[in-house]
Order: structure tokens, then C-alpha cells, then sequence
């Protein structure tokens, strides 16, 4: 149980800081949102990996979905955007979904092996 609400923890800030870390607009730095909250609370890598990959999930979801209720034009953006990387659209909003998780489970590896080492 206590192991529970260690990697639930985990979850939340990853959470918080993959969330304004994405508002921030440098994508890449949510590798810092995996690594905080694993070099403070985490012990295993398996449970560090799971809880930060939908942590940074869930928050690059929440920031589309913040963005799409003010008004933001994701999908025209995604558009050309994908057009420019020769994919369709919706594919590459999925992957950019997915390297948020990826970005937070790299932090969460550092994180966890630094933990290990002190």
C-alpha cells in the first residue's frame, strides 16, 4: 500500500510539471518532469516507468484538450504539420502524444538510477 501512494505521488507531479512544461513550450524538457518526481520518490523501475508514462500522457491530453477549448486550431496545425513530416494528421498527433510519455519514461530511468546510486 505504501508503495501505492509512493508511485501514485510519482504520477501527480509528473503530471503537474509535464503539464506546464508543455504550456512552457519546450517540449523536450519533459524529461525533467520524469526526472523529479522519481529521484525523490521512487525505488523501482518498472512501477517509476508505468506511473510517469501516463503521467506525461495524461498531461500532453490535458494540454490538447486545454488548447482545443480555447480555441486553438490543433488539427489544422497538426495537419500541416504532419504534411510537412510526410505522415497524416491525426498519426502525427499521436506520436507526439506518445514521445511526451517516451520523454517522461527517460527522466524516470535517470531519475531512478541516481536514487539507486546515492
Amino acid at each position: 500500500m505504501r508503495d501505492f501512494f509512493r508511485y501514485l505521488i510519482v504520477f501527480v507531479i509528473t503530471l503537474i510539471l509535464g503539464y506546464i512544461i508543455l504550456f512552457s513550450g519546450i517540449w523536450v524538457l519533459t524529461v525533467i518532469a520524469g526526472f523529479i518526481p522519481s529521484i525523490i520518490f521512487s525505488k523501482k523501475y518498472l512501477k517509476a516507468l508505468i506511473s510517469s508514462f501516463s503521467g506525461g500522457i495524461i498531461s500532453s491530453l490535458l494540454f490538447l484538450f486545454n488548447y482545443i477549448a480555447l480555441g486553438g486550431p490543433i488539427f489544422k496545425i497538426a495537419y500541416f504539420a504532419g504534411a510537412v513530416a510526410g505522415l497524416p494528421g491525426s498519426l502525427f498527433l499521436i506520436i507526439s502524444i506518445l514521445l511526451t510519455g517516451i520523454y517522461c519514461i527517460i527522466g524516470s530511468i535517470i531519475g531512478t538510477y541516481i536514487r539507486k546510486i546515492i
